[in-house]
């Protein structure tokens, strides 16, 4: 995985945002789509945050994304650097929870089969609420490149 690669293209996504603010679900978010700091949820009262700090908390949360998106797809390392990096970016983006409810897409990558990964994630609410992030996300699945 280009770790470089998908910080800079979760930045992209999710644009930086110095005060708190409700995203597109009604969620108290901050920095880089960050929705919890140490463990407690984001509100609208919290303090802005300065882009150092915002990426700070990014770094961090990346990394626990990886981890979950590894841990949740048991054929991840055969997957190549983009393809993980799609699925560390939807982990970062939705959560261990909200990924883990791609059951079908879970079920595709068992036998690698990119195009049915792709189906899925176009085939959610997700992907109708996150615009051109979505269908970026989507063509780079079906081809495996950027």
């Amino acid at each position: 995985m280009n770790y470089s690669r998908l910080e800079s293209r979760v930045c992209l996504d999710e644009g930086f945002r110095a005060a708190p603010y409700l995203d597109t679900v009604n969620v108290a978010t901050i920095g880089y789509g960050t929705t919890r700091i140490l463990g407690k949820p984001v509100t609208l009262n919290d303090p802005a945050m300065t882009e150092p700090q915002a990426r700070q908390i990014l770094r961090q949360d990346l990394f626990s994304a990886c981890i979950d998106a590894q841990s949740l797809f048991t054929r991840f390392d055969e997957l190549n650097s983009v393809r993980q990096e799609i699925l560390a970016n939807m982990a970062y983006n939705l959560g261990k929870t909200g990924l883990s409810r791609f059951t079908k897409m879970l079920a595709a990558a068992e036998t690698l089969d990119y195009a049915e990964m792709a189906d899925q994630m176009r085939d959610s609410k997700w992907f109708d609420q996150v615009g051109q992030r979505g269908l970026r996300l989507y063509f780079a699945m079906v081809s495996g490149e950027w």
